[in-house]
């Protein structure tokens, strides 16, 4: 079962932009065998290349290219560019900061979430728990159980 990687992004982004959300859902599950292809709409909206567009309902690829966006080795590695960094101190002003901080926690919850959500699946009627072991195993986990 191949994954979505990030250079079929473009693909799905044109197959969203021309037929519609269910169409690229419909793609992802029969091309990538996703279970959760709403989850890699998600991924592709909120990767660093791609924007979205929700008046729209479209997303737009950035242009900017990958060199652009994250540092080089050079960068990293030169002092001169570690010693033109400064630290700026954030003030709190009416609580912003800590409702960022909690906006960010909560994404950040929302993806482990969306992330489990693909392997466990939970029946409230029958009281059972399915956890698909192999998906796991398959994408490098590691399976205990107590």
């Amino acid at each position: 079962m191949p994954k979505a990687r990030k250079y079929d992004y473009e693909k799905i982004v044109n197959i969203y932009n021309e037929s519609g959300n269910q169409a690229a859902l419909e793609y992802i599950a029969q091309n990538y065998g996703s279970k959760a292809p709403r989850g890699v709409i998600l991924r592709i909206k909120n990767s660093p290349g791609f924007s979205f567009d929700s008046i729209n309902d479209k997303i737009i690829a950035s242009s900017a290219s990958e060199g652009e966006i994250f540092m080089g080795i050079e960068e990293l590695c030169n002092k001169k560019a570690a010693n033109e960094i400064t630290t700026h101190k954030t003030v709190s002003v009416n609580g912003t900061s800590n409702i960022a901080l909690e906006l960010l926690y909560k994404d950040l919850m929302q993806e482990k979430l969306m992330e489990l959500s693909k392997y466990i699946k939970l029946n409230r009627y029958s009281n059972t728990v399915i956890i698909d072991k192999t998906a796991l195993k398959m994408d490098g986990y590691q399976v205990t159980i107590n």
